[in-house]
């Protein structure tokens, strides 16, 4: 079960850096509606901070503690 976590938290992780870069380059480059760039924005940063900490609650720190 946590090596579903960690593969489902890294690819949102992922998707989410794509859809904020895609966001950045409607905001930049094509100036239509600023708010679904905005929104698009907002959203991949919540769903990388989603992923990356689903991601990191499986890490593993072996011997150390």
């Amino acid at each position: 079960m946590g090596e579903f976590l960690v593969l489902a938290g890294g690819l949102t992780a992922f998707i989410s850096v794509i859809a904020f870069l895609v966001g950045i380059g409607r905001l930049i480059f094509i100036s239509d509606d600023k708010k679904v760039s905005l929104k698009i924005i907002l959203y991949s940063v919540i769903a990388f901070i989603i992923g990356f900490g689903t991601c990191a609650a499986n890490f593993s720190l072996g011997n150390m503690h």
